[in-house]
């Protein structure tokens, strides 16, 4: 840790959970899902104070627990992809 400090210059940040915008995910995802009760009612679900609480509860109501965390994986992948283009660094995936 001391030689990062040390020569900061020579390091690229990660991204940070502000670069995730897990929310426009959250948005996406509902788009994606076919059937308008389930996307409507996820969609109330993320509005307002406690949306990832809601959400969260809402893919579990509907047995959709498992497609959400696929959806989320693959977003979370495409940014480490789309940073790791950006800072001219090959994407080695699994």
């Amino acid at each position: 840790m001391h030689d990062i400090l040390a020569h900061k210059e020579d390091f690229i940040d990660l991204p940070t959970k502000y670069d995730v915008h897990e929310y426009q995910i959250m948005e996406r995802f509902i788009l994606s899902i076919k059937d308008r009760k389930i996307s409507d009612a996820l969609y109330r679900a993320i509005k307002g104070k406690g949306a990832f609480r809601r959400f969260k509860d809402s893919i579990i109501r509907f047995d959709i627990e498992e497609e959400w965390y696929k959806y989320r994986e693959e977003a979370i992948k495409q940014v480490a992809i789309d940073w790791c283009e950006l800072n001219q660094i090959k994407f080695k995936d699994k």
